[in-house]
């Protein structure tokens, strides 16, 4: 027969039992938390140190003559005294990683990152610029678009990571009034620092025709981007034109079954 000591002695047991299981689960998430910290932690150090090396060079074209008055600058006009900034960048990040591209700067965001191009779409999901492994990855253009930032339509494609870095910040467009305090911003190729207009900002499905890379014609560009901006978010009112090259930011959005896409048109001088 069972007394009050042993019912009282089992109760114990299973109370010891379930603190055990609930310690270690707490734990075990905390460990994971940990994990996800400090992966988050290196692959922003990282970048911070990139974005430091880069810093100089892209403050020099902000103070001189390489942006222009308007900011669509490639420094035609300059005096040929050596590299142009736009060639140093270049010449450092390729010293770093032959796979980059360009450097895409967002105001207010923390979108300040170098680009690279592939030989697929999967690597730089899960690698840094340095190669190293990491959720966060690195933003890179479409290994489909041999013409790499020369493309008609570049597209490039980041991650919208939880603590804000990577392709998280183009959330933000989906404001008006942050979409109508920064309708521009910067891409820095070995071509030139150029500024892109937004023409459209969008929110997709994965197999979208917005991923078009190639147009047979002008007549099948234009119609693209009539399709574009009738879907976007805000009515911008930018016109593009037949001979205009564009670029496609994307990153997944709505627990990753959309996509939001930030596109917008290159000025040239």
């Amino acid at each position: 027969m069972t007394t009050k000591w042993t019912k009282k002695k089992r109760a114990r047991r299973i109370q010891a039992v379930i603190f055990v299981i609930a310690l270690a689960v707490f734990l075990f998430s905390g460990y994971q938390l940990l994990k996800i910290y400090l992966e988050y932690k290196k692959g922003s150090d990282e970048y911070d140190k990139l974005a430091d090396e880069a810093a100089r060079i892209l403050s020099e074209a902000e103070d001189g003559e390489g942006a222009g008055g308007g900011g669509t600058g490639n420094g035609q006009g300059q005096e040929d005294a050596g590299p142009k900034p736009w060639e140093e960048l270049d010449a450092l990040m390729r010293g770093q990683n032959e796979d980059y591209v360009g450097w895409i700067t967002i105001r207010d965001t923390e979108i300040d990152y170098p680009i690279v191009q592939y030989t697929d779409n999967d690597y730089y999901l899960a690698h840094t610029f340095e190669g190293t492994e990491n959720a966060a990855g690195t933003l890179f253009v479409d290994s489909n678009i041999p013409e790499g930032m020369e493309g008609k339509n570049v597209i490039v494609y980041g991650h919208n990571m939880k603590n804000g870095s990577m392709f998280a910040g183009l959330k933000k467009y989906r404001e008006d009034d942050f979409y109508e305090g920064h309708k521009t911003f910067r891409v820095n190729t070995k071509t030139g620092f150029y500024t892109y207009e937004i023409f459209a900002v969008t929110v997709v499905s994965p197999n979208s025709d917005t991923y078009t890379l190639e147009f047979a014609d002008d007549a099948e560009f234009m119609d693209y981007i009539a399709r574009m901006q009738e879907r976007s978010i805000h009515d911008t009112g930018v016109t593009v034109e037949p001979g205009d090259k564009i670029i496609s930011l994307s990153t997944c959005v709505n627990k990753n079954v959309d996509r939001l896409v930030v596109q917008a048109k290159r000025l040239e001088n």
